[in-house]
């Protein structure tokens, strides 16, 4: 259930219901006080804070939110900071990003680039008009679809990374290997792993995972919880593509 907290929220909701109440409600957005949520580096605290990743269908996203509490209920418990701005700020600092309003909470939306640019041009008609076209339930102001976040895992998994990179040295083929963790818990609570491996153009993907298997059945723990995909070829290849830290590449 979503109780408004604020009269950004109750702009917000309003323009789920009535459409003409939705430039109104990105004249507030522009110059409204958001939440934005920034999450411990994989490496631990030494490493500072790094904005979360947020994909949907390759495309990558910022999360901000209409209140702090909209935070806890995307991250939970996870070791995070959570700084208040306009949004006309925070797009000062992330120029060129897509936005993503309340990922995890029944109101949202997500903001394009183009909207973003409308929006400081003044054209606020502009921005309001992609709703209308994207084909979510609400005009694009309810919950589903929204993006999946992932992150670089915290603490890193290296139970799992370091004998895969001691695997991946003697597989020519491969050519680098990442790994993601999704900031939504399982229902047992558990937070799903992905590793995108990156292989040359005549490498066999199924091979590769048959190798990986042969390692993980020795040394996967039964919490953990792994999806593979190709480098490209998934949802997460705007994550993977720019992961300037892969736990293995090729030398």
């Amino acid at each position: 259930m979503f109780t408004p907290e604020n009269d950004l929220e109750r702009s917000l909701v309003r323009a789920a219901e009535d459409p003409a109440a939705r430039v109104p409600f990105l004249k507030s957005l522009l110059d409204g006080e958001l939440s934005f949520a920034l999450v411990e580096a994989g490496g631990g605290r030494s490493e500072g804070y790094e904005v979360p990743e947020v994909t949907d269908e390759g495309l990558s996203f910022v999360p901000i939110f209409t209140a702090d509490s909209r935070v806890k209920a995307m991250f939970g418990r996870e070791r995070m900071m959570v700084v208040r701005q306009t949004f006309r700020q925070i797009i000062g600092q992330v120029e060129g990003a897509n936005f993503v309003l309340n990922p995890g909470s029944d109101y949202g939306r997500e903001i394009m680039a183009e909207d973003v640019a409308a929006m400081l041009a003044g054209d606020f008609e502009k921005a309001a008009e992609s709703d209308d076209s994207d084909g979510a339930g609400e005009g694009g102001y309810d919950e589903a679809p929204l993006p999946t976040a992932v992150v670089r895992p915290s603490p890193m998994p290296t139970h799992l990374t370091a004998p895969l990179a001691k695997l991946f040295a003697d597989m020519p083929e491969v050519r680098s290997a990442h790994v993601a963790q999704s900031l939504f818990a399982e229902p047992d609570g558990l937070k799903r792993l992905v590793i995108g491996l990156a292989l040359e153009e005549d490498g066999d993907l199924d091979e590769a995972l048959d190798r990986m298997g042969d390692v993980l059945d020795r040394v996967a723990k039964p919490t953990d919880v792994i999806d593979f995909v190709p480098v490209p070829g998934s949802s997460l290849d705007s994550y993977f593509e720019r992961d300037a830290a892969p736990f293995y590449r090729k030398a």
